[in-house]
């Protein structure tokens, strides 16, 4: 069992990556996956919270202060979308590289190795 906030937001955004983009998501799937039994369901796939309930929930904003401390301090579990990462100030080529794509910069030096070595 996942007994910490923080240890259940990472859990959530290594494993859902859509979580990575949207607080509301990850909010929604820490709370789905380690407090539904507090959960309602009214109907076969759809759940609501009672009201009562919100005291015991973790609140949206500790689960996205966790997330922004651990995307945007410790450069981990980044956004998917780069729309996203942006607009969180992540930089691009970060972005780039934890998503397994070239940094710009180094994009540019590839082509020019592969030129120079035509040549020799």
């Amino acid at each position: 069992m996942i007994k910490t906030l923080k240890h259940q937001v990472e859990h959530c955004l290594d494993l859902f990556p859509e979580t990575r983009n949207s607080d509301i998501e990850l909010t929604i799937r820490v709370w789905k996956t380690f407090y539904s039994h507090m959960l309602t369901q009214i109907h076969e796939d759809n759940d609501s919270v009672m009201l009562k309930e919100l005291f015991e929930l973790p609140r949206e904003d500790n689960i996205k202060r966790i997330r922004a401390k651990i995307q945007n301090d410790e450069k981990r579990l980044l956004p998917t979308k780069w729309e996203v990462a942006r607009k969180r100030g992540i930089l691009e080529d970060e972005w780039r590289v934890a998503m397994g794509y070239p940094s710009k910069n180094c994009a540019g030096q590839d082509k020019l190795f592969e030129v120079k070595n035509q040549f020799n």
